[in-house]
C-alpha cells in the first residue's frame, strides 16, 4: 500500500478524526479494501484535492483549499461541487469538510440506479465492513457502547405503562427532532438491491430513513432527499413499522441525526444482532411483549419478529418473549389478531448520551483511547 499516496492521507485523516475511526486491517493498518473504496470515490485529481480538507466541525474555505493544493480557484470550486452532487464531500455555503464515516461507507447508495463503480464499491464494503469486521466498531465501539437504540412506536406500549421523554418513536419526532427532516433512500436495502442479494426483496421496500437537522439539509441540498413535515415523518415511520421494519435511532435522548427503518437481512446495525456476533448491536428499548390471557397462540407475533425472541410455550400455550433476544421494537404487538400482545416495561438499559456530540466524545475515547 503506498502510504504517501492522496487517497492513504484521506484514510488516515478519517481514521484520526471521525469517531469510528477507518476500518483497519488484522496488522492495524488501514484495510487495503477500504483504501480502494475510496479509490472509486475520488479521482485521483479530486483525491489530491481534497486531502487538504478535514473532517465535520472543521471546515475549510475553497479559496483557502485552493492556496493548500495550489490548484486555481474555480477549478477547485467546480471540483468540490462535482463532489458535493455526490456525497464525496459536505458543503455549507462555501466551506466545505470531508465526509464522516458513515455517508463514506453509503456515498453509492443514496440513490435507486446503478451507477459506474457502485457495484464494485458494494464488495469491497463486505471485505472491510462485514469479513474485515468493522462492522463491530461501527455497531457498538470498541469497549462494547452501542451506537444506536431501538426506539417503540406509541400504539404498541400498554397504555398503563409509564414512558419516559423520547423512548417513543412519535415523541421523539414530535417534541425532541429538529424542523428539518428528510427522507433519504435507505443505503442498507439500496446496496444489497444493487448487488442482487437483498433477501427482503418480497417483503420490504427499500424505503427510506428518516435524517433530522443538518444532515437532513444537507442532503436535501444536494437532491438525494425529500423534506418532510414531522407529521408526514411520523405517517411514513407507522407505515414502515406496520410493515415489520424496526425503528432505531442514535443512542442518544435528543434527535438530532436520524431514525433509520431496519431489516435484519440488510441493515448495518441490525444485522450485528441477526447476523454477526454482536449481540450488543443496538441498545434495546425499555420494554418486551407480554401476551394477556387471552392469548390464542396463533404465532402472527412470532412470524414478525426479527430477532426470532418470540416462541409458543407448549404447556400454557401462550406466547413467551425471550428477554436477552428481544430489543423491545413492538413489530410484533401490531398484528396481533386478539389485540393481547402489548409491550410492558422492562428496565434493562437506559439512553446512554444526551446529544449525539456526546455519543461521539465517547466513541473517540473508546476507539482513540483520547
Amino acid at each position: 500500500m503506498d502510504t504517501s499516496s492522496a487517497y492513504y492521507r484521506i484514510a488516515r485523516k478519517i481514521d484520526e478524526q471521525d469517531p469510528h475511526g477507518a476500518p483497519k486491517a488484522e496488522d492495524g493498518s488501514i484495510h487495503e479494501a477500504f483504501i480502494k473504496h475510496l479509490e472509486i470515490l475520488y479521482s485521483p485529481e479530486e483525491a489530491e484535492i481534497i486531502q487538504y480538507l478535514n473532517l465535520l466541525d472543521a471546515f475549510t474555505s475553497s479559496r483557502d483549499l485552493a492556496e493548500a493544493c495550489g490548484e486555481d480557484l474555480e477549478h477547485v470550486q467546480k471540483v468540490l461541487g462535482d463532489l458535493q452532487a455526490k456525497s464525496g464531500v459536505i458543503g455549507l455555503g462555501d466551506m466545505y469538510c470531508l465526509p464522516m464515516i458513515p455517508m463514506v461507507l453509503n456515498a453509492h447508495n443514496f440513490y435507486p440506479e446503478i451507477k459506474p463503480g457502485d457495484i464494485e464499491a458494494g464488495h469491497l464494503y463486505k471485505e472491510y465492513f462485514i469479513e474485515g469486521g468493522f462492522y463491530r466498531k461501527y455497531e457498538t465501539v470498541k469497549e462494547g457502547t452501542p451506537a444506536g437504540r431501538v426506539i417503540p412506536i406509541d400504539r404498541t406500549i400498554e397504555a398503563s405503562q409509564k414512558v419516559l421523554a423520547a423512548e417513543e418513536a412519535h415523541d421523539y419526532i414530535l417534541n425532541h427532532a429538529d424542523e428539518d427532516l428528510a427522507l433519504v433512500p435507505c443505503p442498507c436495502r439500496t446496496r444489497t438491491e444493487k448487488l442482487g442479494t437483498r433477501e427482503c426483496k418480497d417483503k420490504f421496500p427499500i424505503g427510506a430513513c428518516i435524517l433530522i437537522g443538518g444532515p437532513a439539509l444537507i442532503f436535501e441540498t444536494t437532491g438525494l432527499g425529500k423534506r418532510v413535515t414531522k407529521q408526514q415523518a411520523i405517517d411514513y415511520l407507522d407505515e414502515m413499522v406496520e410493515l415489520g421494519l424496526v425503528s432505531h435511532t442514535l443512542n442518544t435522548r435528543v434527535g438530532d441525526r436520524l431514525i433509520c427503518l431496519c431489516c435484519g437481512c440488510c441493515c448495518s446495525q441490525l444485522r450485528g444482532r441477526t447476523r454477526w456476533d454482536n449481540p450488543d448491536a443496538m441498545s434495546p428499548s425499555n420494554f418486551v411483549p407480554r401476551a394477556g390471557d387471552d392469548c390464542i397462540g396463533c404465532e402472527t407475533c412470532a412470524d414478525r419478529c426479527l430477532v426470532d425472541a418470540l416462541a409458543l410455550d407448549d404447556e400454557t400455550g401462550r406466547i413467551e418473549v425471550d428477554v436477552e433476544k428481544c430489543i423491545g421494537c413492538g413489530v410484533c404487538t401490531i398484528e396481533c389478531p386478539q389485540e393481547t400482545l402489548k409491550l410492558h416495561r422492562h428496565e434493562r438499559t437506559s439512553i446512554a448520551f444526551e446529544t449525539s456530540r456526546d455519543l461521539d466524545e465517547a466513541m473517540r475515547r473508546e476507539n482513540h483511547g483520547e
